[in-house]
């Protein structure tokens, strides 16, 4: 599995503010880049998934999704 580096490039690149699913506790945490990161400390509802769209994604070739929710990419 692939790796996603926690930099500013890829925080700069990162869609997750953008997720239907990205909630106020998320966003007041300034949490975010969660294929790299890890999963959220928020409790949130999933509105859908936009992770395929992201270019972090794209650029690093991750094969998967709700990254808030099941952690980082290589976890």
């Amino acid at each position: 599995m692939n790796k996603v580096e926690d930099n500013q490039e890829n925080l700069s690149n990162c869609a997750c503010p953008g997720c239907p699913s990205f909630d106020e506790c998320m966003r007041g945490g300034g949490e975010g880049l969660y294929c790299a990161k890890g999963k959220s400390s928020c409790d949130f509802k999933k509105m859908g998934c936009i992770c395929g769209g992201c270019p972090v994604h794209k650029k690093s070739n991750l094969t998967s999704g709700y990254y808030c929710e099941v952690g980082a990419e290589e976890e």
